[in-house]
């Protein structure tokens, strides 16, 4: 029998074992003694394709969807802990080979499978920002693209010190998507930007640095780190329990002081004084000459799709000041068109299915992506 490519699980609160709160306890949270018993539970969401890096398909968005909304609406259910399965990493992204492949079967259907997994992915990205009870994402290893976006509307972002952390979409002809243009446009320094166009690859002190995670620990202590909040001392108020959470991981917080980002963030501030894509490749490219750092990410631009690097830089301006359910709404206009589109389906074609590593865009050149182009990503079906 094949194993669910999600987990679910429930940890009872109090020791582990199950047991009832005390009567002080209880008075303490505003919950009568001889009529109420408060039994806690924390929810554990494990990602559970390792061998594919953990990456969502539709049906473990679907999986995710359902049960969060169930546990939502659980008074039992106190926390929520999402983690991803495997050595390697915690959610590579989403798994749009298969997308793909449905695209390059064709027919009349070939753009459904897609359709309802942007559709779903974002409505589960949704409600993590939206969840009425503290979520913990802990991520280890590779976190990219769908998996930073599950990451990112957690209420505590916890990464590991050995993260590998990017939205990698302009490798493939894609947009910094799920809520990219919420969560990166808030990161301090201009990070966001330098993330969503080139795939820049940050490390967990580098998020910690631009705001994008709260707490940085070992990987090895996370599991001890789960069993802690079995442990602890919950209520039925989930701003207590939120204090009480970030009590508990600032305790295992490891010492971080060694962002690379960090120190350029003057030069990643200019950035985004830039007023166009082509005006931000030119100056990253003079980055890149001056400071070896940034050589790798004006690389990863000036080989990846000209129309991505268009769209998602006219995307994160039309995102600032959105909220994030109006940036969702936005990226799923974008990605159904991004489906119908050249270069997405030759960005994965070239990247994960024939892996040849040569896409061929179109246009080729950044001169040639009109005006008309980039609009028309913005177009709802």
């Amino acid at each position: 029998m094949t194993e669910s490519p999600v987990l679910f699980r429930t940890e009872s609160c109090g020791g582990g074992d199950g047991l009832e709160f005390g009567d002080m306890a209880m008075l303490a949270v505003g919950i009568e003694p001889d009529d109420a018993t408060f039994r806690p539970q924390i929810g554990v969401v494990t990602l559970n394709r390792p061998k594919q890096l953990n990456a969502l398909t539709l049906e473990m968005c679907s999986l995710m969807l359902s049960q969060l909304t169930a546990w939502a609406s659980d008074d039992a259910i106190v926390a929520v802990v999402l983690q991803g399965a495997g050595e390697k990493g915690f959610c590579a992204g989403g798994d749009v080979a298969e997308v793909i492949r449905n695209v390059r079967a064709g027919g009349e259907t070939r753009f459904d499978y897609g359709d309802e997994f942007f559709t779903v992915e974002y409505a589960l990205d949704l409600l993590i920002h939206q969840f009425p009870k503290p979520i913990v994402a802990l991520s280890h290893g590779v976190c990219m693209g769908g998996g930073l976006g599950l990451i990112a509307g957690a209420s505590h972002r916890v990464f590991a010190t050995n993260s590998k952390i990017a939205m990698p979409e302009i490798h493939i002809g894609l947009f910094p998507d799920v809520a990219g243009g919420y969560f990166l446009n808030q990161l301090r320094d201009g990070a966001g930007l330098l993330m969503a166009l080139t795939g820049h690859l940050i490390t967990a002190d580098d998020a910690l640095s631009v705001g994008l995670a709260e707490h940085v620990i070992e990987w090895e202590t996370m599991q001890a780190a789960v069993d802690a909040m079995t442990r602890a001392t919950w209520s039925n108020d989930p701003v207590q329990n939120h204090l009480m959470l970030s009590a508990l991981f600032e305790d295992r917080a490891v010492p971080t002081n060694d962002s690379e980002l960090a120190k350029r963030a003057d030069a990643t501030r200019g950035l985004t004084a830039t007023g166009s894509a082509p005006e931000f490749r030119d100056q990253l490219v003079a980055l890149a000459e001056s400071d070896a750092y940034f050589s790798s990410a004006a690389k990863n631009l000036l080989q990846g799709s000209p129309t991505a690097a268009h769209v998602s830089f006219e995307y994160l301006r039309r995102s600032k000041d959105r909220t994030v359910d109006d940036v969702l709404a936005l990226d799923l206009i974008l990605a159904k068109q991004f489906q119908r589109h050249h270069d997405f389906t030759e960005g994965v074609r070239a990247l994960l299915i024939d892996k040849d590593k040569a896409p061929k865009w179109s246009p080729a050149s950044w001169a040639d992506v009109s005006p008309k182009l980039i609009h028309a990503h913005f177009s709802a079906i």
